[in-house]
């Protein structure tokens, strides 16, 4: 059971599975995660941990039950599939390997192996070889300030540099010199990942690592310190003179973004209305996984105006994901996660010196990273298990009683949820070969999951058949998708947006116009809706109306797009006559 827990752990990270399931690098991870913990066998036993599980299962279940979108927060959104069933198989999974620390080895060499694959496959991204995904996908900027942000088999950067860290960590509590190589790659990859949060939490996680080996009855000789002193300078010569090559040119342009953007971006002003979103509803929370349908509710002008075009997903911090998610509750149980697993680590300091340390830098490392991120299936994963490690070390041998209640229903969702996103990518191949027919049955086969992606895929088809006769149907079968869609999208103001280009594409205006007044009560700062509805009201000759929504759209714009302020210069024009 332990060679397939540990297996599991290191596929969760790896595995890809691009044209057998449309969401090829996040459904197959949550199917390996639910395989994992449905065969599991988990002890209950009275301990912190334990209590610890029942509460934060609770705590979603209560969540998930108050949220205004109980289906959405139980199975989570398309981008992470994060939901209720999603972190309760986490947790009951780390919780499972509490009790396998005597094999604690067989854990850490497979995330170390998994580490050194998903840096390696990042390295030849950077480097310009991918045979997976499109590097489209993660090169950013145009000429020689292109930016390259290798994600990877994690899906997202940030995402990858963050696990690195743990890979990092974790590989160091190994003997050997193989492990030192998987800890090294880990390195390197995660810098050329030019992540910064990564970067602060590996400071972070060196600096617990060296606090907790350090004894002061056992000083390093000098020939340890000036070892320490050489390996260090010859990474950092190293560093330098790949910085300065050919080859650190996308680490050049990271730099200049890095003195462009010191703030990061969208995140202080996203934390603060987070912070405001998340207090609306202390008791309970939001319900996970509502982030993206609930947040334009309490998303500022100022947000708005200074990215326009963003539609924010998370809140880019795993405290502020866990307040908005689970109210209050959930940020303390998140918290006292974190404190269980650091006072695990104190606590065997002494017996087991250099694993604790290890276990204590990794997790430090991926908190201070996940300051700016939220957590995925992976990152959560390596999150939750290295806590479980540090307490079932402390904790000793006791035997537990093992169960088997969870396994057939998490199995079922399982096999659902593969089925149904296998019968999605049927659905996108059928669309691409404009098979029609086989496409519709294939959707119907997936439970319609996807209805937004299904809409706009059958007007691309519309688009571009050649047969008037599918291009009617497509259209057809567009607009029935996208009216489901504003019932079932997780970004429900992007739905009514997008069906009211369906309308106007039928010349119906009040239609219209009904799509586009539903998609700013559902994103209240969103400027688009503002515009396009300007320009609604104009053909039907409104124009004290279209004006008053061209010059909202305007300030919510923030001036970042000149079509936009044109628009009301001809309205403005228009009015004066």
């Amino acid at each position: 059971m332990l060679m397939i827990q540990a297996a599991a752990v290191a596929l969760i990270a790896l595995i890809l599975t691009p044209g057998l399931l449309f969401y090829f690098d996040v459904t197959p991870k949550l199917v390996v995660l639910l395989l994992a913990a449905g065969v599991a066998l988990v002890p209950v036993r009275r301990c912190k941990l334990m209590g610890l599980v029942v509460l934060t299962l609770a705590s979603l279940a209560l969540s998930t039950a108050l949220s205004p979108n109980p289906a959405l927060s139980f199975y989570g959104t398309h981008w992470r599939q994060y939901g209720a069933l999603t972190q309760a198989a986490i947790v009951i999974f780390a919780l499972t390997l509490s009790t396998q620390t005597h094999r604690i080895g067989v854990i850490l060499r497979a995330v170390s192996t998994a580490g050194a694959l998903t840096a390696l496959y990042g390295i030849a991204q950077y480097l310009g070889w991918d045979p997976i995904l499109p590097a489209a996908a993660y090169h950013i900027g145009e000429g020689l300030w292109t930016i390259v942000r290798p994600p990877s088999t994690l899906g997202y950067v940030s995402y990858f540099a963050t696990w690195l860290l743990f890979v990092l960590f974790l590989s160091l509590a190994l003997p050997g010199r193989v492990a030192k190589i998987c800890a090294a790659l880990a390195l390197i990859a995660m810098l050329l990942t030019g992540t910064r949060a990564a970067l602060l939490g590996l400071a972070a996680g060196a600096a617990v690592w060296s606090g907790m080996r350090f004894r002061p009855s056992q000083a390093p000789s000098r020939r340890a310190l000036w070892r320490a002193a050489s390996c260090g300078g010859a990474a950092l010569l190293v560093l330098m003179v790949l910085y300065l090559s050919p080859a650190g040119q996308p680490l050049r342009s990271r730099a200049r973004w890095f003195a462009e953007d010191p703030w990061g971006g969208a995140r202080p002003l996203l934390w603060r209305d987070s912070l405001l979103m998340g207090l609306s509803r202390p008791f309970a929370g939001h319900g996970p996984e509502n982030f993206t349908a609930d947040f334009p509710h309490y998303e500022s002008a100022a947000l708005a105006r200074a990215f326009p075009d963003f539609a924010h997903e998370s809140p880019h911090n795993i405290f502020l994901d866990a307040l908005v998610s689970q109210g209050v509750a959930g940020l303390l149980l998140l918290a006292a996660w974190c404190g269980l697993g650091f006072a695990a680590t104190w606590k065997v300091r002494d017996k087991h010196r250099d694993l604790a340390a290890c276990l204590a830098a990794a997790l430090a490392a991926g908190i201070v990273s996940q300051q700016f991120t939220v957590f995925t299936i992976p990152t959560a994963v390596i999150f939750f298990v290295t806590i479980a490690l540090a307490v079932g070390l402390a904790a000793g041998p006791a035997e537990p009683v093992r169960r088997f209640p969870l396994a057939i229903p998490l199995l079922y969702f399982a096999a659902r949820l593969a089925f149904a996103d296998h019968a999605l990518a049927l659905t996108q191949r059928d669309l691409a070969a404009g098979n029609l027919a086989a496409a519709a049955a294939h959707y119907e086969r997936s439970g319609k999951t996807s209805d937004l992606w299904y809409s706009r895929a059958l007007l691309a088809l519309a688009g571009k058949a050649s047969l008037i006769t599918v291009r009617l149907q497509a259209f057809q079968l567009a607009a029935a998708a996208g009216e489901r869609a504003t019932r079932t999208a997780e970004d429900p103001f992007n739905a009514w947006y997008s069906l009211s280009a369906i309308y106007a594409g039928r010349n119906d205006t009040p239609g219209a116009e009904r799509c586009l007044r539903a998609a700013i009560a559902a994103h209240p700062r969103w400027f688009k809706p503002h515009w396009m509805l300007a320009q609604v009201l104009r053909l039907e000759s409104r124009c004290e109306d279209a004006l008053y929504e061209a010059a909202l759209a305007v300030d919510l714009d923030g001036g970042k797009h000149p079509e936009v302020a044109r628009t009301l210069q001809e309205l403005s024009l228009r009015y004066q006559k």
